[in-house]
């Protein structure tokens, strides 16, 4: 049997659950939320904190870059002065000049070239080859030729002493002018700064120069723009760095640039390119003849080209990174920390959350048990109160306030259903009594004649009336024995209702061919009224028994004179039947109990044992099983009048509570089609 503690607890334990998982829920969800936020925010912390180090070493790492750019332009400027033998190099050109002005004796420090860029004799001797072949040619070479290459390489004057370290003196006449000619720098330009690129990259690596750098010569000759002709880079480069000339316009004033190239096969580098600023590495060439070339000799001469040398140097972005490698790594370390401290937290929240919860449902679970115990204490009350009921005592020994307001409709119930019992328990009782007081009345009757009758010899005609007089009185047993199994069949629901379809005006014509003699033989008047009935769907056998009952009860309770009528009409969708007498009448304490069994109006009228008080109970269980009403309407010592309703509308043809009719008996007997039932049902 299921056990409404149990169930009770189970129910508020399973609410509760739900409830703590619900709530267990949303904290899980806030607390997530909450952490989450809290990693991302130390997250952004660490992260903005590394950035701060790497742009610190970002910084860093260029200005040592710039500084080392700034001295390699320092010690690029004197060396590649002293290779070409110029003592300061000159600035860059003016503004809007693409060269500048032609050096001067007074700006500059004459002093002798390096060797290594002097022409070799081959080249010489070619040039000397070319030279003689020019006569040759369709416009031969005369004073105009010589004087053009006086006016370019002028000879040196007689005892000037400009040759110290030679220390020749060579007169005029002695050197013929047909080995000089203007187109000599035009020939030994490329050449020269080949020998020039070559010098300054034996220069840089004879000094084991470390670093990554590269110089880009630019060349440019009076009245021309200036070109990269040479790259002298460092031989760790393994090839030349992209240079941009755009860089180098007129009116930029950047110094220095700063940017990021990518070398095919080594990755990326940062690089500083020096573009102008101090100091200026803007020098002139000259381009001597050979006869100076061979006495190094410079003079005064104007320069044959400009050379710009434009700086660049380079790190590899990886060193940046290593720099940054122990703040990377200690970046990461703390990210990891920070997320495992989150998952760790988390973790350790659930768990609580969970030994709280399952803490909390276990103290549930016990104090519920002796909560929900006592909170069916009425429940255990109101039960042993039902226990103590018996035959003998219907009453609740226990009272409705002391339940509780939820049980006090269920103990208000359970008393009307214990009176009800009582009732029924006492009116068996007195049903018993009453068959027992109606049977034994014709019992003693019936011996008494008999005793009698017995008491001495007879003629034929007495003893003729005493059995007329006993078969009387054994028919008046007889209709009290069917009326009591007609009302014990309908307790039991043993009663078929056979409904048919049934014309109310005829049955009511039937009754009143049956009832009109005895009326006129009580001194009565009888009236019959039909006014046009709708016919009905009803079982005429029961209620022509209804009928013939109300009208056998209007003549014997009537008077001497009086009358007695029947009527059949519609009224409001329904079918009335009125039974209406002139009688004794009733008072109106008696008309809810004369439909009770064995109950009398008339008491003195007893001793017939015809009216035993049943046939009024009889009629009321017929019209409810054939879903109808009776109703009485009655004045003392003026009359009755019983009023019995049908609904028109069909009803089912078997009532609830009667048993289903067996199979071929729900058609109706043609034994009761328009007979009247005996007298005195």
């Amino acid at each position: 049997m299921r056990s409404i503690r149990r169930s009770l607890l189970g129910y508020l334990l399973l609410l509760i659950a739900l409830a703590f998982g619900g709530v267990g829920a949303l904290v899980d969800r806030f607390a997530v939320s909450t952490m989450r936020d809290r990693e991302e925010a130390e997250e952004k912390r660490i992260e903005q904190a590394f950035d701060l180090r790497r742009q610190e070493a970002q910084k860093k790492f260029d200005a040592d870059l710039l500084a080392e750019t700034k001295a390699l332009a320092r010690e690029l400027q004197p060396k590649f002065g002293l290779l070409l033998g110029l003592g300061v190099g000159r600035g860059p050109p003016g503004p809007g000049q693409n060269a500048p002005p032609p050096a001067r004796p007074w700006e500059t420090s004459p002093r002798t070239p390096d060797p290594s860029l002097r022409a070799p004799e081959n080249e010489v001797q070619e040039f000397r080859l070319r030279l003689s072949l020019l006569p040759l040619g369709p416009a031969p070479i005369g004073w105009q030729t010589v004087t053009a290459a006086t006016v370019i390489d002028p000879p040196p004057p007689r005892g000037s002493g400009r040759d110290p370290g030679i220390g020749l003196i060579r007169p005029f006449a002695a050197e013929p002018y047909r080995t000089l000619s203007p187109a000599w720098p035009a020939f030994d330009a490329p050449r020269a700064v080949g020998r020039i690129q070559e010098a300054l990259r034996k220069l840089f690596e004879e000094d084991d120069h470390p670093g990554y750098y590269q110089f880009h010569l630019l060349v440019s000759y009076p009245g021309q723009p200036g070109r990269t002709a040479a790259v002298v880079r460092s031989a760790r480069l393994g090839q030349d760095l992209p240079f941009d000339p755009e860089s180098l316009k007129e009116g930029s004033d950047v110094e220095y640039q700063h940017d990021d190239v990518d070398v095919p096969n080594r990755g990326l580098f940062r690089r500083v390119v020096k573009v102008a600023g101090r100091p200026g590495l803007f020098f002139p060439v000259v381009i001597p003849p050979p006869s100076q070339v061979v006495t190094g000799r410079l003079g005064s001469r104007p320069p044959d080209l400009f050379m710009r040398v434009v700086v660049q140097h380079v790190r590899p972005c990886t060193e940046l990174d290593d720099r940054l490698a122990s703040d990377q790594q200690n970046r990461d370390d703390q990210l990891a920390q920070v997320r495992e401290e989150t998952r760790t937290d988390l973790a350790q929240l659930r768990g609580r959350l969970g030994l709280i919860g399952g803490v909390t449902f276990l103290a549930l679970v016990l104090g519920g048990w002796v909560f929900v115990a006592r909170g069916l204490a009425p429940l255990r009350k109101l039960s042993d109160a039902v226990s103590r009921v018996s035959e003998r005592d219907f009453r609740l020994p226990v009272s409705g306030e002391e339940l509780g307001r939820e049980l006090a409709p269920i103990h208000a119930r359970l008393n009307q259903t214990l009176d009800l019992l009582r009732r029924a328990f006492a009116r068996e009782k007195q049903a018993v009594a009453d068959i027992s007081h109606e049977l034994r009345t014709p019992i003693a009757s019936l011996l008494a004649t008999i005793d009698v009758s017995l008491r001495k010899p007879r003629s034929p005609d007495q003893y003729r009336a005493t059995l007329e007089d006993c078969r009387a009185i054994a028919r008046q047993l007889g209709n009290l024995v069917e009326r009591i199994m007609t009302l014990a069949s309908l307790d039991a629901g043993t009663t078929r209702t056979a409904v048919v379809r049934t014309d109310p005006a005829e049955l009511a014509a039937e009754c009143a061919a049956v009832i009109r003699p005895l009326a006129e033989a009580h001194g009565l008047t009888f009236a019959l009224a039909v006014d046009s009935p709708p016919e009905l769907d009803t079982d005429p056998d029961k209620l022509r028994e209804v009928l013939m009952n109300l009208l056998h009860n209007a003549v014997e309770y009537n008077r001497p004179g009086g009358r007695v009528d029947l009527s059949a009409r519609a009224a409001g969708g329904a079918l009335v039947f009125e039974v209406r007498d002139t009688g004794i009448g009733m008072p109106p304490e008696m008309q809810g109990k004369i439909f009770e069994r064995f109950f009398r109006a008339d008491s003195s009228r007893h001793a017939t044992g015809v009216h035993a008080g049943l046939g009024l109970a009889i009629v009321k269980e017929y019209v409810g099983r054939l879903n109808g009403t009776v109703t009485v309407e009655s004045t003392p010592d003026v009359g009755s009048t019983f009023r019995v309703t049908f609904p028109v509308a069909p009803v089912s043809a078997v009532q609830p509570g009667d048993p289903s009719p067996p199979a071929g008996d729900d058609r109706p007997d043609p034994r009761h089609r328009g007979k009247p039932a005996p007298a005195g049902s």
